[in-house]
């Protein structure tokens, strides 16, 4: 739902991915150590098995974790571009900070590495620039707080 509605920002759609993809593996974790904590229902209905019943349980956990696991694989496939450009990402509201070794540019085939390369020095270099990145990163988040 946090991805559906206009005046998202690309870098708030990601972290809500990597937030849910996290959440999953959370509930992955409850249901493997059977804590259940997350899934009170479940836990309530757990609790009330006969412990003759303990081959339900089995099949019980190993449906939910089934059904999780296969979340999980259809979240990553389903949103495996975001993970690739991450990084792309993270460069354009981070240029000033930015590794460019970090940078995966081979779908910019158009670029001239070896200028961007330089370029990407002489800014990083330069403290106008780099308080103007600050400044307008505030605003950025100033205005995503206010949402």
């Amino acid at each position: 739902m946090k991805l559906q509605g206009t005046n998202k920002t690309i870098i708030a759609m990601i972290d809500f991915i990597r937030a849910f993809e996290a959440k999953l593996q959370v509930f992955r974790n409850d249901i493997i150590t059977r804590n259940y904590k997350y899934f009170p229902n479940l836990k309530k209905y757990m609790n009330n098995l006969d412990i003759h019943e303990t081959a339900d349980k089995e099949k019980i956990t190993e449906e939910f974790m089934s059904v999780i696991d296969s979340l999980i694989n259809e979240f990553l496939g389903r949103f495996s571009q975001f993970k690739e450009l991450s990084e792309i990402l993270k460069f354009i509201m981070y240029p000033d900070v930015t590794s460019f070794h970090k940078l995966n540019i081979s779908q910019f085939d158009w670029l001239e590495i070896e200028e961007f390369e330089m370029q990407l020095i002489d800014f990083q270099s330069s403290s106008i620039w780099i308080q103007k990145f600050i400044e307008t990163r505030k605003e950025l988040e100033l205005i995503e707080t206010e949402r």
